[in-house]
């Protein structure tokens, strides 16, 4: 499947997105504020995390303002389960029953559903746990970094197992053509696709997540195994929390040349920033900084649109001219 079909008028070489919370925060900032951001930025696509069947109706909403702006919605399908409390029976059924409810309502409007986020970090090994192959990880040394397949911890993995292979089996119950995208947290997480390759998990799209260091030691694992990539979330490391305003503009505008220059050899087709707005209520959380556009407290306890960020300028001038030549260099 080619996905730059997705973004009809797009002459950049990416699918670029932004990340949002609009059916969970942000209470005081409408749907169709937050479009209008995406619009003036250049985005194509708004990422959203969907925790709960009730949010249905909202997702609904969400969806048909998004139409309005020609914008294409990427729902993230996080059931509510518990992965340390519930059985692999129980994780599987959920979720398999919350996928198939949602593409089921809504897959003539979605091109492609993630399923799950960073779920894998539930089943990194940690210190004197047992490897799948018997022998004992170094009681003296912390968590695993998720490179190998052997990095995580067998009976943690199966129940992540579960929810990702509901996820995938009840969305292509609802719809045999639902495009699946699966993945991590990145920061060296590769060996959770060899996992799931291996358990016969399938998926569509390979999902990364990236915020320091660069990239491509780990895209060229993700490359092999045959599906395109797509990097769903992204920012400078911090947001504007470490090196302020300027320093996020640079960092966000180096990351995404980086992503260009690599995007053939790699199949990247999409990148999404996280996220649209500084969550201020967060603070001093790194999530209250990540934002490309400032949120602000309202009189009634609400929250207001803020001014952009230098991260919003530095994003919009990629995407606009991200299919030219690329002569920017980046010290990574």
């Amino acid at each position: 499947m080619n996905l730059f079909l997705l973004t009809s008028g797009l002459h950049a070489e990416i699918l670029w997105g932004v990340n949002g919370h609009p059916l969970v925060s942000y209470p005081g900032v409408t749907f169709d504020e937050q479009l209008v951001i995406l619009n003036d930025l250049g985005a194509k696509s708004y990422r959203v995390d969907v925790t709960s069947l009730d949010k249905a109706d909202q997702l609904a909403a969400l969806i048909a303002a998004a139409k309005r702006h020609s914008i294409t919605i990427l729902p993230i399908l996080i059931p509510p389960v518990s992965l340390s409390a519930e059985s692999e029976p129980d994780l599987y059924r959920k979720s398999f029953e919350f996928a198939e409810a949602f593409v089921r309502r809504f897959g003539h409007d979605i091109p492609v559903w993630e399923l799950g986020n960073e779920l894998e970090n539930h089943a990194i090994i940690q210190p004197c746990e047992r490897r799948d192959d018997g022998t004992q990880y170094p009681c003296e040394w912390g968590p695993a970094g998720g490179w190998g397949p052997l990095e995580y911890y067998g009976p943690r993995y199966l129940k992540v197992a579960a929810v990702l292979r509901g996820l995938s089996e009840g969305a292509r119950s609802a719809d045999p053509e639902a495009v699946r995208a699966i993945g991590s947290a990145g920061w060296g997480h590769v060996g959770i696709f060899e996992r799931l390759k291996r358990d016969g998990i399938p998926w569509e799209i390979s999902v990364w997540h990236h915020y320091d260091g660069d990239p491509e030691l780990a895209l060229k694992v993700l490359a092999t195994y045959g599906r395109p990539i797509w990097v769903t979330e992204f920012n400078h490391a911090y947001g504007s929390k470490r090196d302020g305003e300027d320093g996020q503009a640079s960092g966000l505008q180096c990351q995404m040349r980086r992503f260009l220059d690599l995007a053939q050899t790699y199949r990247i087709e999409g990148a999404f920033i996280y996220e649209l707005l500084d969550e201020a209520y967060w603070a001093p959380g790194d999530e209250a900084y990540m934002g490309l556009v400032r949120l602000t407290k309202t009189g009634n306890g609400k929250w207001a649109l803020g001014g952009t960020k230098a991260a919003f300028t530095a994003a919009k001038r990629v995407m606009a001219d991200g299919s030219r030549k690329r002569t920017d260099t980046c010290s990574r």
